[in-house]
C-alpha cells in the first residue's frame, strides 16, 4: 500500500528504479531514492514527520521507519537496514552504514558513515557516533574502529541488483505515477 498521509496529505515521492515489495507500507512524507530496495512487511509511516531513504539502500523485510511530527528519520545512501530493525526519527543512518537484524535506531541518534551497528543492538537518543566504527550493545557503545575504505559500499550492489531482478520478474508493487520522481 502507498498512500498520502491522513494526517496532513503529504505524498509519497519514490524513483522509478526502487523496488517496492507487494505487501510494503509507505504513507505519507516518505522519499525513496534511485535503486532503493524496499523488502517484504517493510513500514515506512511519514504521517507526522518526514522519512528519507537514499540510493542503493537497502530496507529489508518487516523494517520499521517512524518520526515524531516535524521531524526526519534520514537513512544515508547505500545503507542496509537489516531484518526487523527500527529507525525512529528525529535519527540520522549514514552513507554507507549496517544496522543490524533486530537493533534500534532511537529519535535522537546519529549513526555515522561506514558504521555497523550490531544486531539487536539499540543506538540512543542523543547519541553521536564516530564514522567508520562498530557498535554494539544496549545501549550500543563503541567496539571497534575500521580502517578507512576497508569495507565497499557494504555490499548494496548484491542488494540493489536482487531489487531489480525482483522487480523485472513483478514482485514488485505498481507505483502511482503522481507519487513518481521524475528527473
Amino acid at each position: 500500500m502507498i498512500g498520502k498521509s491522513p494526517f496532513n496529505r503529504t505524498i509519497p515521492k519514490i524513483h522509478p528504479t526502487a523496488f517496492i515489495a507487494h505487501d510494503v507500507v509507505i504513507i505519507g512524507d516518505v522519499e525513496i531514492g534511485a535503486y532503493a530496495n524496499i523488502w517484504y512487511g517493510a513500514k515506512l509511516r511519514g504521517d507526522w514527520g518526514k522519512i528519507v531513504v537514499g540510493e542503493n539502500a537497502s530496507v529489508q523485510d518487516n523494517v520499521v521507519l517512524h518520526s515524531i511530527p516535524n521531524a526526519t528519520c534520514k537513512i544515508g545512501k547505500n545503507v542496509r537496514l537489516g531484518h526487523l530493525s527500527m529507525c525512529h526519527g528525529p535519527c540520522i543512518v549514514g552513507d554507507s552504514s549496517l544496522v543490524g537484524i533486530n537493533a534500534t535506531v532511537l529519535q535522537g541518534a546519529n549513526l555515522g558513515k561506514g558504521c555497523v551497528l550490531a544486531a539487536g543492538s539499540v543506538l540512543r537518543d542523543e547519541t553521536e557516533t564516530e564514522n567508520f566504527c562498530l557498535y554494539a550493545g544496549v545501549p550500543a557503545v563503541k567496539k571497534k574502529k575500521y580502517p578507512l575504505r576497508t569495507r565497499s559500499e557494504n555490499f548494496s550492489n548484491l542488494y540493489v541488483e536482487n531489487g531489480q531482478k525482483f522487480k523485472k520478474a513483478g514482485y514488485g508493487q505498481e507505483i502511482p505515477k503522481n507519487y513518481l520522481i521524475i528527473d
